[in-house]
């Protein structure tokens, strides 16, 4: 998908109303990606997904978590599957990326993020890249959540409650996983988690969320608001701080302090794709940066550090980056969206 034809959908009213208006919207869209995303399974797991998706949620419960922590979601998506006509139980699998990615041990995560602190009078950053299975290309869109008394954007993959977000209190989020750490059948999904910890008010309120609730997969989590920007690591075992070097915090898919190890032959080191990926980082991220020099990081693409992802084959499974973000949180808040590899998508500017 071209970033100039990246939908933006209202998603206005109480969570089920907010739900249908995203489901009616993007209906041809979400039906088109069930359909990929059902060949994928085959594809990833040499299971039908009318055998892998029975067993997967018979093996997982998810619903309790949900329904303690963040019930207007569960909500949400129900008005997901009745605007684009899916079974509500299409809906709610849909919503369980990471969590269907380690229960069938896939290797399909990706992403790489950051996190800058405010300082001289420099603006909160936050962004990422969010690489996903070539199946979502296509789906990308933007969502524009606001009920009685805010507003978020919400970049998602069409049939999804978000993949990361924005809100107009100032607060920003962006995520990528930590397949190496424990896991939780029975916790929060990372969906539910972003949307719940974005609808705080603050990065201490957001940082509180991430600390009290169960989280069902690893996942490190990129906060900034205009005061302040925090990262933690969260997984089965609670939600771990990861200290900033020189007001920066820089990640992709290892964990840097969080000892939660998922199990005995989990990488903690990380794949070398990871180590090359945070090295790019590391590398175009030496001094305090501005928005221009986040946005040639993500667009990086150093032998041995691809931070920007093309797809290299046809499969649907074929890692790629389908949309990256930037947030500027600080007196002026702009959110600047590229929907598909920055290497060789524009960006498009949207006032938060």
């Amino acid at each position: 998908m071209r970033t100039e034809n990246l939908p933006i959908v209202d998603c206005a009213g109480n969570a089920r109303r907010r739900g249908q208006a995203h489901g009616e919207a993007l209906r041809s869209v979400i039906l088109a990606k069930v359909e990929r995303w059902r060949e994928a399974i085959g594809e990833a797991y040499g299971i039908p997904a009318s055998l892998f998706l029975p067993r997967f949620l018979e093996a997982t419960d998810f619903r309790v978590a949900i329904m303690a922590h963040a019930p207007d979601l569960a909500d949400e998506v129900v008005g997901i599957a009745e605007g684009a006509g899916l079974q509500e139980e299409t809906a709610y699998a849909l919503q369980l990326m990471d969590e269907e990615w380690w229960w069938g041990r896939s290797n399909a995560a990706h992403c790489s993020s950051l996190a800058v602190a405010p300082v001289d009078g420099r603006p909160t950053l936050v962004a990422q890249t969010m690489d996903l299975p070539r199946w979502h290309d296509g789906a990308q869109a933007l969502l524009k959540i606001a009920d009685a008394d805010h507003h978020s954007f919400v970049f998602t993959s069409a049939g999804m409650i978000g993949l990361m977000g924005v809100s107009g209190r100032g607060l920003g989020i962006c995520v990528n996983t930590l397949s190496q750490l424990a896991v939780n059948p029975s916790g929060l999904p990372v969906a539910f988690v972003m949307r719940g910890a974005l609808a705080q008010r603050s990065v201490a309120a957001a940082a509180d969320f991430l600390g009290r609730v169960p989280h069902a997969s690893g996942q490190n989590y990129q906060l900034g608001d205009r005061g302040e920007a925090r990262t933690f690591e969260c997984s089965a075992g609670g939600a771990v701080p990861v200290p900033f070097s020189n007001g920066c915090s820089l990640h992709t898919n290892h964990p840097l302090v969080s000892l939660d190890r998922r199990d005995a032959i989990a990488r903690m080191e990380g794949s070398e794709d990871s180590r090359g990926r945070l090295q790019s980082l590391r590398t175009d991220i030496a001094i305090v940066p501005d928005v221009a020099a986040i946005k040639a990081s993500l667009a990086a693409r150093r032998t041995g550090g691809i931070v920007s992802i093309t797809p290299q084959s046809a499969a649907l499974t074929a890692p790629m980056t389908i949309g990256s973000v930037v947030y500027s949180l600080g007196e002026n808040m702009e959110l600047s969206v590229c929907a598909g590899p920055p290497s060789h998508e524009s960006w498009r500017e949207i006032a938060v």
